[in-house]
């Protein structure tokens, strides 16, 4: 209540996952928009996926992809996936698909297998990027290397269709490729020290603020 951005996302979670109370998502709704106002990506992308299908608010995909995108430009690579699934399925009911391959080019980048495999479909047909089968395959079997074996399959479709060159170039890429590393904040919300549950924790910061000692510095 007094503002604490981390302790407000530790509350939504309990809700939401009905641990030590009672489930209640739309309490778990109201506590993420409250770290989420405060600018905490893990918040902004758990909120997303509430307004996206509807759960513990009413289904808002503009809500949606606002949340999205803030969790996104923070480096949250699953807000990304999902923000790419909804401009390729329309906002508003009209496909964007050159956002789409941003998103996805972005979450691919990062290793989600799913952004990967999305972002090959559309380099093999040409939708919101220039069409290309070496990227095609690059994509495809990089998916692959996580065990998806339609990516695997899609991967073998399309060596086929390359000369020697190109799949020599498009296997070296592979080979070369490493995934990002995502920003902890992005993904992870710290507990204080001794965690949210140490009565032993909460015991000694009353006693020291009861010293009227000086507040540690964050």
């Amino acid at each position: 209540m007094n503002g604490d951005a981390a302790a407000q996302y530790e509350i939504a979670v309990r809700f939401a996952d009905g641990r030590g109370v009672r489930q209640d998502l739309s309490a778990a709704a109201r506590w993420f928009e409250r770290a989420a106002n405060q600018g905490l990506a893990p918040a902004q992308f758990r909120l997303g996926v509430f307004y996206e299908r509807g759960t513990g608010v009413k289904k808002d995909r503009e809500s949606a992809r606002r949340l999205y995108s803030a969790a996104a430009e923070a480096g949250n690579a699953r807000a990304m996936h999902n923000l790419g699934v909804l401009y390729a399925e329309g906002v508003d009911g009209k496909p964007d698909y050159s956002n789409a391959a941003k998103w996805f080019l972005n979450a691919a980048e990062y290793g989600l297998g799913d952004s990967q495999y999305n972002l090959a479909v559309l380099y093999a047909r040409g939708i919101g990027v220039q069409t290309d089968p070496g990227e095609s395959y690059k994509w495809f079997a990089l998916a692959a290397r996580k065990g998806d074996k339609e990516a695997e399959k899609k991967r073998d479709e399309i060596a086929a269709q390359l000369d020697r060159p190109s799949l020599a170039a498009a296997r070296a890429a592979v080979a070369a490729w490493v995934a990002k590393a995502e920003p902890e904040t992005a993904t992870t919300v710290k507990p204080p020290a001794g965690g949210w549950d140490d009565p032993a924790a909460a015991v000694s910061k009353n006693a020291f603020n009861a010293d009227n000692a000086a507040p540690p510095m964050r």
